[in-house]
Parts: C-alpha cells; structure tokens; sequence
C-alpha cells in the first residue's frame, strides 16, 4: 500500500466523514457510558465496515450502475439515478451548509447574514469540486488532514482528565450492540459508498495506477481505518467522560461542551471549524459526484453546468425549503438503503461465480 493510495484514502475518508458522522460517537460514547465498547462495534460495523466492503464489491465492476446493470440492465441508472438525487441535492447537499453554519449563527444575526453565509459556503464548495481530478489534493493533501488535526486538539486532552464513567442511560441499557448497530445504520453511508467511487476512480485514473479496481477497494480499506479511529476515539473521549456528558441532547452540545471545557471560548471556533470544513469536505465531494454522474448519464450538459445546477439548488434548499423536502425524501432515503444492501449482496454472489468460472 504505497503513499498515492494513502492519499485516496484521506480523499474518500473527507468525503464519509460530515457532520452526521461526527455527532454519532459522541453521542453514543456518552449514552453507553459503562457499555461504550458493546454499543460501538455495532456502530462500526454499519457505518465502517458495510460501506467499505460496500466499494470494495462495486470495485469490480467499475462503478455501481454497472454492478446493478448486471443484475437488471435498465435499473443501474433508474437506481443510482434516484440515489444521487436523494443524498446529493434533496438532502445532504443543502443540510451540509445548514448543520455546519448552526455551529456559528452566533456571528451571523439578523435575516441576511445566514443567508449570505450559505451562499459563501457553497460557493467555497464549486471552488473545491470544479476540477474534480484535483479532489485528492484539496481533501486528501490539506483540507481531511486539517480536519483530523482538529480532532486531536478536540479529544486528546479529554484522555487526560479523570476518568468519570457512568451506567448506560435508557436508550442503550437494553441492547447496547443492536442500538449502536441502528446509529451507524443512520449515516446511510452504505448508499454513499455507491457514489463516492467514481470520483476516487477519476483520480485513480489521473494517478495512472496500475490495477485501478484493486486501487479503489485500498482506498476504501485507509478511508475505513481512518474512520473507525476517529469513532472510537471520539466515543471513548465522551464514555470517559459520560457523568458530565451523558444529560446533553446530541452530539453536537457534546462536542461543544468538551470543547468548551478543555479550551475555553475558543474551543467555540474549533468546534465550529470543525464541523465547518466536515460539511464543506462532504458538499464538495458530494457536488463532484453527483455532476460527474449526471454528465455521465444525460450528456447534453458538461460537468461545470451541473455542478452549477446542482450548487444553485443546494443554495436556494437550504435557505428555504429544506424541512418540507426532509420529511419526504428521508423516509424514502430509509426504504433504498435495504434495496442497496440486497444489491451489493447479489453483486457479490455474482463475483464470486464469476471467479469460480474463471478457475474451472
């Protein structure tokens, strides 16, 4: 595993990693308390290990309107068309700027301010996603490790304070695994994984890697390595700390209160640094993805204007009409991720076949 694939792992770990996924460990770390560890694994096992076994099936395929092709030829793009609508312009590009400006509408007052602050932020993430060959050295060169520099300023004085753990609250005292295994089911990162892979391939490509398929299923593996560390360092930080924590609502006010508690005022601005540049990595990612697609699909118009198409729409939802497009689109959200799981499960059975047949 040389040091380009590091770099696409980095990319595709910026990519996963939005303010969705930062808030779950926390949460679950201060909940579970006394029974961190059991409640964890069933996290990382739906929001690590599904989604990076996930590419690693699509990987052979190239991409996964491919693999679903294979099962049923016209539901690969009817699918993936419904899947990059959903996670791309109806819900998680406008809820990237919305989750990450909460973090600071103590500067920004009034009616016009936010507004003018969705539209800087969306514009910073067209900066970003406009050439999407060079998305390995924005996220994977400088904006995913700041992030996880963040982090660490974040977490690693929490492991220094006394330990203050307390029994599992209501919510996780039943079935710490099987409640843990639902938050991680939560980040639909199963679904991403379906799309995230063709910008990781187009940078595979420009990178002129030799096995591009085995390059992409390595990328998922780093991306799944980082992931899992910062969930568990992050839930073990808010576990240790759980007497203190376990009475706030989300994970949000958790990050937020240890934060505050380590750095003082300032720890206010990392906080919001950090969920900032999470969304912004994720929203970049996410426009890059959904263009490349669509100007894969419906040719008639270039990546630069469905990135603007896709920018414009993300901008108008989240100053507007995000909440009525939520509740509707988030169940339906919840009814493709099984279909998705089912998917991969005969992707995978077809690849298998084919292997054998290829040894017979």
């Amino acid at each position: 595993m040389n040091r380009k694939i590091i770099l696409l792992g980095i990319t595709l770990f910026s990519m996963f990693f939005g303010a969705g996924n930062l808030i779950f460990a926390p949460f679950l770390g201060a909940q579970a308390g006394s029974s961190m560890w059991l409640a964890l694994s069933g996290m990382l096992l739906t929001s690590v290990v599904m989604p990076v076994c996930s590419i690693c099936i699509i990987a052979p395929y190239g991409n996964a309107s491919n693999l679903i092709s294979r099962i049923y030829k016209p539901l690969g793009p009817i699918f993936m068309t419904l899947v990059y609508l959903l996670i791309g312009p109806c819900i998680a590009i406008p809820r990237t700027a919305s989750t990450a400006l909460e973090m600071w509408t103590w500067l920004l007052p009034g009616k016009w301010m936010p507004i003018l602050a969705v539209m800087a932020f969306f514009g910073a993430a067209y900066l970003m996603a406009v050439h999407p060959g060079k998305l390995k050295d924005i996220l994977g060169k400088v904006m995913g490790p700041i992030l996880l520099v963040l982090i660490l300023f974040v977490s690693i004085p929490l492991l220094f304070r006394p330990a203050n753990i307390v029994a599992p609250s209501s919510l996780y005292a039943a079935s710490p695994f099987f409640t843990g295994l639902n938050e991680g089911y939560q980040t639909m990162d199963i679904l991403a994984a379906f799309c995230f892979g063709i910008i990781i391939t187009m940078n595979i490509k420009k990178m002129q890697l030799a096995n591009p398929q085995k390059a992409l299923a390595q990328s998922a593996i780093v991306a799944g390595i980082l992931l899992a560390s910062v969930y568990i360092l992050l839930a073990f930080c808010s576990a240790r700390n759980s007497a203190d924590l376990q009475g706030l609502s989300n994970g949000a006010q958790i990050l937020s209160t240890a934060a505050m508690q380590t750095w003082g005022s300032f720890g206010q601005i990392l906080c919001g640094l950090i969920f900032l540049i999470a969304c912004l990595n994720v929203c970049s990612g996410l426009l890059a993805c959904c263009s490349e697609y669509f100007e894969e699909t419906f040719s008639r118009f270039s990546y630069r204007t469905w990135l603007m198409i896709f920018t414009i729409a993300g901008t108008l939802t989240a100053c507007s009409g995000l909440d009525s497009i939520l509740s509707w689109s988030g169940k339906l959200l919840s009814l493709i991720c099984p279909i998705a799981i089912l998917i991969l499960a005969i992707g995978l059975f077809n690849t298998i076949k084919d292997r054998k047949a290829h040894q017979a």
